[in-house]
């Protein structure tokens, strides 16, 4: 066999043969490189097997939805609740739609086939996604949920995934598909909503306040702040709430997420993309003012029951379906048309046959990469699992439960509670809004039935409360004792029930030569329209030297391996404590944990 020009034959399997003008070096039934007269090598080889990608794929969207199993129903549940971020369930579907249209139209990409390179990249964050829905639920306690941290860290568990089973080349491929699915993290639209939904509603019912002058459907009713509605059927009235839900935010943050997908499928200018998506949320907000009339006609026509419990679910699915298939319709109009996904042409390179114009495989085999993912994947589902226990006290995308009140009704079966005093010299501290009000509990000897906590000297209740909740941070309560020179003899951290969780603090106090037991707590509660937030501190003086009866502490409140890497990490002190402190100590998480649930059962109580 006479050699080719720039081609080695190492291999005395190899085939050389030209075909078309080119020189094609092969192996026996798997392509190696083609050689054009004026172009530079270029990797080519046999597809991936139809059955082994749908069996990549499977294992890489298995594990991410084993794994974020209970964060994705709690999404999923928000499409039926007329809210604000209902449209936030479709943000996962969405992105898939967005992978399998982007492995349809494949551009060119970076042919990068170093496996050591996908598990530098990939392993690492895989493992922070399981770091953050691991440790931080127990180190963030209820903020963990009000901020949606799962939500945050399954992006990066997607990213790893699909590099570690298809190669970085794929994650660049699917680049922008990863990075929508953190559209589906509540807090950035919370955050940025607070401040605009009383506008968008005053909006919205300003614009039917103009309307119903015209076309009397409805009134404003008299004493109401102008978002209720009377109207009028057959000689009764009957109100209708234009809420901050009802008044079209929902469906225009669910068209911004439709927008954005589609604006990366199709091709046209940047500011005709940006005027299409603008002219789509205003005329999905304006068909969701035609649905609220809508559901007053029909209220004017044929009563409350039909325009309530019929119009009004259906027409709001109806309209925003509407507004998204005109906008979808008015595309070609404007320019814009779905990508090819055909890359530049190049130039002065005889390209070869089509049947050899495919890339080397980044990962022919995937084997050991599909278990390591599995096995995160079944980590996800662990810490997945406990985050159900933060629906006690607070709701799917993150909102407390609770009110500010809830604590000062937190009633123990044979105990009284009763509110001592309260203070206000701590507002310097926490902010002029902040209060500090001291309760107590006292034990009921006569009590039936009697309680299973008993103690001789009551359990003090400080509820602190600040819509600052950095000065929490500023002023913390180990640093306070350490100040006024008390002797910390034992912290460590407790888990409660809701996913709260406590600090457990035994200190001595040599100026009146006591022992004292804290176990405090920090959560966000409901203040009105706002968040408010609170550090409930709970007080047992000389705990050695009184009678205390608590049934058996259950040992996943205090002990655990998420518990002891946040005591590692805060660097929390254990000290050796008599028989009598260690009682006294269980018997105060037993006795948190008892007020936990019961400020839970009635979360608005005023």
């Amino acid at each position: 066999m006479n050699p080719v020009p720039g081609v080695r034959n190492t291999n005395q399997d190899l085939l050389v043969r030209q075909q078309g003008g080119l020189y094609v070096v092969a192996v026996p039934g798997v392509l190696v490189h083609v050689h054009g007269p004026l172009g530079t090598p270029e990797p080519v080889t046999t597809a991936l097997p139809l059955r082994n990608l749908a069996l990549r794929s499977i294992v890489v969207v298995g594990a991410a939805a084993a794994g974020y199993y209970y964060s994705l129903a709690t999404l999923i549940r928000g499409v039926t609740v007329d809210s604000p971020l209902a449209y936030l369930g479709l943000v996962p579907f969405i992105a898939l739609a967005l992978v399998v249209a982007r492995g349809l139209s494949p551009r060119s990409e970076p042919d990068i086939h170093d496996r050591h390179v996908d598990y530098i990249i990939g392993l690492p964050l895989i493992l922070l996604a399981l770091a953050l829905v691991l440790i931080l639920p127990v180190h963030q306690s209820t903020f963990f949920w009000l901020w949606r941290l799962d939500l945050f860290s399954m992006p990066f568990f997607v990213a790893g995934a699909i590099c570690v089973v298809f190669g970085l080349r794929a994650l660049w491929r699917f680049r922008f598909p990863v990075a929508f699915l953190f559209l589906a993290w509540p807090l950035p639209f919370t955050t940025i909503l607070s401040g605009l939904l009383a506008g968008f509603t005053e909006l919205t019912t300003n614009a039917l306040d103009l309307i119903t002058k015209v076309l009397p459907l409805a009134q404003p009713a008299a004493g109401y702040d102008g978002s209720t509605f009377a109207v009028s059927h057959a000689g009764q009235t009957f109100l209708v709430a234009v809420a901050s839900a009802c008044s079209g935010v929902n469906g225009v943050v669910g068209f911004l997420l439709i927008g954005v997908a589609f604006g990366f499928l199709v091709r046209g200018p940047l500011l005709t993309k940006a005027m299409w998506l603008i002219a789509g949320m205003l005329l999905v907000w304006a068909l969701n003012v035609i649905r609220i009339l809508a559901v007053f006609a029909v209220g004017h026509q044929w009563g409350e029951a039909v325009a309530l419990d019929w119009v009004h679910p259906i027409a709001g699915l109806a309209f925003f379906n509407l507004g998204v298939l005109a906008m979808l319709l008015a595309m070609p109009r404007l320019g814009l048309h779905l990508a090819t996904g055909r890359g530049p042409a190049r130039s002065r390179v005889r390209r070869p046959p089509a049947a050899f114009q495919r890339r080397r495989l980044a990962v022919p085999q995937a084997g050991i990469a599909c278990t390591l993912v599995l096995l995160a994947g079944g980590l996800g589902v662990f810490a997945n699992s406990h985050l159900q226990q933060y629906q006690l006290v607070a709701q799917d995308l993150g909102p407390p439960r609770l009110s500010d009140l809830s604590v000062g009704n937190a009633a123990i079966p044979g105990w009284s509670l009763t509110q001592v005093e309260s203070l206000t010299w701590a507002r310097q501290y926490f902010g002029p809004q902040s209060t500090w009000i001291r309760y107590q509990y006292d034990w009921q000897s006569q009590a039936s039935p009697p309680s299973p906590f008993r103690s001789g000297q009551p359990v003090v209740m400080d509820v602190i409360s600040t819509d600052d909740l950095f000065s929490f941070s500023t002023y913390g309560l180990s640093a306070c004792y350490q100040f006024h020179g008390y002797q910390v003899m034992d912290a460590r951290t407790v888990s409660l029930a809701g996913g709260v969780t406590g600090h457990a603090i035994t200190y001595y106090n040599p100026s009146i030569n006591s022992k004292w037991i804290a176990l405090y707590w920090e959560w966000p509660v409901l203040g009105g329209a706002n968040y408010r937030y609170e550090r409930v501190i709970l007080n047992l003086l000389n705990p050695a030297t009184e009678q205390i009866v608590a049934p058996s502490l259950d040992a996943s409140l205090s002990s655990g391996p998420q518990l002891f890497i946040n005591d590692l990490v805060q660097g929390s002190s254990e000290g050796s404590l008599s028989s009598g402190l260690i009682s006294a100590r269980n018997f105060m998480v037993g006795f948190a944990n008892q007020v936990v649930t019961s400020a839970a059962s009635h979360p608005g109580q005023a």
